[in-house]
């Protein structure tokens, strides 16, 4: 990974979040050598690893508190960038509409439109904590 964050870090990144599971398939780097990289290169980090592009609520808070609290911009990443789209768009909701959240997605390549509905139902339930 060390060439790696030497381009992310040169792009002008100051965080990484890993969100592919060290239990993947082909995986080559696990996390502890993500993260030991990541502060050799003065990047915040953090390790979210989620199973598919249907993220649990914990784990959708927990990249919220790292959009929230990593030093900006943030690079997410996964295998391909579907569970980093996922989490993401789960995230926003309570910055953009659902329809606006997927349309971004879509730009960047990843549908995340089968998650419509529990995005708009996690908004309402962030409606009622608030």
């Amino acid at each position: 990974p060390r060439e790696e964050f030497a381009i992310l870090q040169a792009a002008g990144f100051r965080s990484v979040i890993v969100n592919r599971p060290d239990t993947d398939e082909n995986v080559l780097v696990k996390a502890d050598a993500w993260a030991a990289e990541a502060t050799r290169h003065g990047l915040g980090f953090a390790h979210i690893p989620i199973e598919g592009r249907n993220p649990l609520e914990k784990d959708v808070r927990a990249f919220a508190d790292a959009l929230a609290t990593l030093p900006k911009p943030i690079y997410a990443c996964c295998a391909t960038g579907g569970r980093s789209s996922a989490l993401w768009a789960m995230a926003s909701v309570r910055d953009a509409a659902t329809d606006d959240l997927i349309a971004k997605c879509l730009e960047a390549g990843f549908d995340v439109s089968g998650l419509k509905a529990k995005m708009d139902m996690r908004r309402e339930l962030l409606e009622d904590e608030d």
